[in-house]
């Protein structure tokens, strides 16, 4: 589909001043289509000391006039992408609005950063034409036939195609995939979820057009059907409905975002790779208000990958996500075979890493077991060379010590970056609220967390997601926690520290992250189970009010309320509980453990009842 043409009778471009390396332009409304016009002031202007601003106003952006390049973006889908706004290159560059709006339409990227430094995207709201994605309600529901009657409600067209029903935007199509059901009361995934999840893997749905934006689905596999007035969502297959990210970043440093409101992304929102301090002030992943839409990005809100410096969050909104509203992490590359004494073949472990630059020359490299996570040695890179997107080659500057019949990866151990995050608001999500695994030090205080799955995820996995970054020193206090867990696929804890290690790879005194504390939090949550630590040198649990809501039916009933596992130092004082008089505390095979006596609410004797969660056996 081709845009109208249309040619304003007036410029919308000033150039307020150029030269001495200082470019300035001010862009008004009035035109069909912007692509051009940004393509031509980046590519005409300097390469440092550039400031793009919009008045107040409405600009729209089409793919037929972008920049047209193939990008590896980690834990999105790789392939060619359309550009709208391409930093690459600049220096001290400001992208900046008054009440101004861009609007994309079609399947584009609207930034990419790239070898930049000192980034400030500010006052911008950025939203597509539609939503990547299907939303629909529910009208009917036939048991016998297994169907759903689905009013489509997002904007985006349908079309059925050898019985299979297809969504598209301007310049983009996709089949039916990854689903899930939202409560029109709650804005948020419905209680118990996992219950109305349609396994498309095992069985592609047929569809019937009914007339006006009707259809009907039939072939659910799930164990119950969607309600009839709830909203059902589908973002296509895997491999194909992470294609759009909003903001990319890469290889820079110093990226500023303030007072921005992102209302769509077909991908994550924000994924920086390799990038030195990225400072976010209200920088928000929200709903649009009065739009109508459940879902804002398809996938994370933020991630970020081998970042290093300062990642900050202050004041920031990510609501209806569909994963989580942050992660933190590193790469663990498994390890294919070594040549000679010194030289190893690394592959990426998950697909979505695919291409990835996880090492250059001169960066400090772990070798690092894949069962136990425990590390080997430490080495410096001399060399590095990628071969495609499959295999890096990677020569160290001592011998490589690696037992034989082991299994091993390596981590870029010094890419790792501090997090701060205040004062955040993090609603209505699938998944998780935010994901932290690096080795610097992390201060999560004073935010608002409601997600579908768990509160904070310190993890570490060197055999599934591949995401490393044990953790050092992690301080978690004030904030609020309310009903995580719901979700229903499997157990999730409001703090769940849970590296993946089979259990006989377990040892407490070698535990593979560090010091964490939780303190002076309030955790209102309705199911069983509300810390679970595996894996942790020193834990303190301390100061926190915990209140059981009936807001919600128990989905794991019977699960010890905080589960201590394979930890080093356990200290659990000064907490309160209002609620059940069953609840459990559970410690097994930690070195040295401190329980106060007394705790409001809270057992006066500890169990060894540990609890048997998937990532256990």
């Amino acid at each position: 589909m081709m845009k109208r043409l249309f040619v304003p009778f007036v410029s919308c471009v000033l150039l307020l001043s150029c030269g001495s390396g200082n470019d300035e332009y001010r862009l008004e409304p009035g035109m069909e289509d912007y692509t051009a016009e940004i393509r031509r002031i980046l590519s005409s202007c300097g390469d440092e000391d550039v400031t793009i601003s919009f008045a107040p106003g409405i600009y729209d952006f089409y793919p037929e006039d972008a920049d047209s390049m193939y990008m590896t973006v980690s834990n999105n889908d790789n392939g060619v992408k359309k550009v709208i706004f391409n930093l690459a290159g600049k220096k001290n560059i400001t992208v900046a609005g008054e009440d101004s709006e861009l609007m994309f339409h079609g399947a584009v990227v609207p930034f990419y950063v790239e070898d930049c430094s000192d980034v400030r995207l500010k006052g911008l709201t950025v939203d597509y034409d539609v939503p990547f994605l299907l939303e629909g309600e529910v009208m009917a529901v036939d048991e016998t036939g297994r169907s759903i009657d689905l009013k489509v409600t997002s904007g985006v067209k349908c079309r059925i195609a050898d019985g299979k029903l297809l969504f598209s935007g301007y310049d983009w199509e996709l089949g039916l995939g990854n689903n899930i059901v939202f409560d029109p009361a709650t804005m948020s995934p419905y209680w118990n979820t996992a219950r109305f999840l349609h396994r498309y893997w095992e069985k592609a749905l047929e569809a019937e057009e009914l007339g006006d934006s009707l259809y009907r689905l039939s072939g659910f596999n799930s164990r119950e059907l969607p309600p009839v007035g709830s909203v059902y969502v589908d973002k296509g297959p895997n491999g194909q409905n992470r294609l759009y990210p909003c903001i990319v970043v890469k290889k820079s440093r110093n990226i500023s975002l303030g007072n921005m409101a992102v209302h769509c992304a077909g991908a994550m929102a924000l994924v920086c790779e390799n990038t030195e301090n990225v400072d976010m002030d209200s920088f928000d992943v929200c709903l649009r208000e009065g739009s109508g839409r459940f879902i804002t990005s398809s996938a994370d809100a933020t991630h970020f990958v081998n970042c290093t410096g300062k990642i900050s969050f202050d004041g920031c909104l990510f609501e209806n996500m569909l994963d989580d509203a942050t992660n933190v992490h590193g790469v663990y590359m498994p390890v294919d075979s070594i040549s000679g004494q010194n030289v190893l073949y690394a592959g990426y472990g998950h697909c979505q890493q695919a291409g990835f630059r996880f090492a250059e020359p001169g960066d400090t490299l772990t070798l690092t077991d894949r069962k136990s996570l425990m590390p080997v040695m430490t080495f410096v890179a001399e060399d590095v060379r990628y071969e495609g997107e499959k295999m890096v080659v990677i020569k160290a500057d001592r011998e490589l010590l690696m037992a034989d019949g082991g299994t091993y990866a390596v981590e870029n151990s010094g890419k790792c970056p501090a997090v701060e995050m205040r004062n955040c608001i993090v609603r209505n999500n699938r998944a998780r609220s935010i994901l932290l695994t690096t080795s610097r030090p992390v201060l999560v205080e004073d935010n608002y967390f409601e997600s579908m799955m768990a509160g904070i995820l310190i993890s570490g996995d060197a055999n599934k997601w591949f995401e490393s970054g044990a953790v050092s020193d992690v301080v978690i206090r004030r904030n609020e926690f309310v009903n995580m867990g719901k979700g229903g696929e499997n157990p999730q804890s409001v703090l769940q520290v849970s590296p993946e290690i089979p259990v006989e790879s377990r040892d407490a005194g070698r535990p593979y992250h560090g010091r964490i504390l939780f303190e002076d939090n309030l955790v209102r949550t309705f199911d069983s189970q509300v810390i679970y630590v595996l894996s942790a040198g020193d834990v303190t649990i301390r100061n926190n009010r915990f209140v059981c809501t009936d807001d919600y039916e128990q989905i794991f009933p019977g699960l010890s309320y905080i589960d201590m596992q394979h930890c080093g130092n356990v200290d659990i004082c000064g907490n309160s509980c209002s609620g059940p008089e069953d609840i459990i505390v559970s410690v097994h095979n930690c070195l040295d453990v401190r329980f106060e006596a007394g705790q409001s609410g809270f057992p006066d004797t500890l169990s060894d009842a540990p609890n048997t969660f998937f990532y256990q056996q």
